[in-house]
């Protein structure tokens, strides 16, 4: 067992609020983004005026209610979309998006195994890392982002702002316990890369996806559908609809995979918002990209980078 390892990561880059690094509530940017995406999902959700409105009220006192300094964007967010949900009566308003991700990312995937393939055996959890940081571009509806993987990629080279893969590598031993969070669909076929080779280092690996739509995460038919439940040794579900992760709503079996880990991979924005809220139960690596200002504050970097960060037994913000 690993779980009492104890480690620094790589350098924090300082930014003009060094104040909001110890925080992952809402910025004043989140209320905009939160009712941008609103308004969106409520567009994808129905064509119906009358329900549309009926939608953006309940939106909107939920915000009145829910929306404070000491709020998280993503616990809002799920909010959001369970609200819109009940009143339009769509289940899954991202549906066709998530399919069409999917058969993207299955096209370009066996490029970027080549790619990974043709990296040192030493450095290829690193690539598959990587790789699959820049496959979290694929999210919707968040202002001023793009969700372009072919243009992704093409800055393929450029590596991670924190970089702590390295560290990563060196805690994964025969039987090593990984968890493996997921967070967007089509992405999710690049998180094979990751499980792979963590497989190939020994590891038992465990995927969880979301219990029910939730944005475009990722479900158990999309990793049915990118191959997934063959490269992981299981995949379970959160058992929440819940974006990323809020462990008041987990289920007892998803439960028992967070706090029973050897070590635990939480991609996404989401998962870096929700579970900075709780002391790590194992070294936690959150693999992201910095798609808006408050996440991007909160960790300390620029907009637009990768981010490997390692954090210890323990770690909150």
């Amino acid at each position: 067992m690993i779980g009492s390892t104890v480690y620094a990561t790589e350098t924090i880059y300082p930014t003009e609020t060094p104040h909001n690094r110890t925080t992952m509530k809402v910025g004043s940017e989140c209320g905009y983004c939160i009712m941008h995406r609103g308004h969106k999902i409520i567009q994808r959700s129905t064509n119906d005026e009358k329900k549309r409105v009926k939608a953006m009220e309940g939106l909107l006192t939920m915000l009145g209610e829910r929306y404070h300094p000491d709020a998280v964007p993503s616990y809002i967010g799920a909010e959001r979309c369970r609200v819109i949900k009940t009143i339009t009566g769509c289940a899954d308003p991202y549906a066709d998006l998530k399919t069409k991700s999917n058969t993207l990312a299955m096209e370009i995937l066996p490029r970027m195994r080549q790619y990974v393939d043709k990296h040192p055996p030493a450095k290829r959890l690193y690539a598959a890392l990587k790789v699959a940081c820049i496959g979290n571009v694929i999210e919707f509806d968040v202002p001023g982002h793009s969700a372009d993987i072919n243009e992704a990629l093409k800055g393929l080279e450029e590596g991670f702002r924190v970089d702590d893969s390295e560290k990563l590598r060196k805690l994964i031993k025969k039987d090593t316990k990984v968890l493996l969070l997921t967070d967007n669909a089509g992405e999710i076929a690049f998180d094979t890369l990751i499980a792979r080779e963590l497989r190939r280092l020994g590891a038992h690996v465990t995927v969880a996806v979301k219990a029910g739509p939730s944005l475009n995460d990722a479900l158990m038919e999309d990793a049915e559908a990118v191959g997934m439940t063959k490269e992981a040794d299981e995949v379970i579900t959160t058992g929440a609809d819940a974006i990323g992760v809020n462990l008041t709503e987990t289920s007892e079996e998803f439960n028992k995979h967070f706090y029973g880990s050897d070590a635990i991979i939480a991609k996404g924005m989401a998962n870096w918002e929700t579970l900075t809220e709780v002391p790590a139960p194992c070294p936690l690596m959150y693999l992201f990209r910095t798609k808006c200002e408050p996440v991007a504050r909160a960790a300390a970097a620029p907009l637009n980078v990768n981010i490997a960060k390692l954090v210890p037994v323990g770690w909150k913000l």
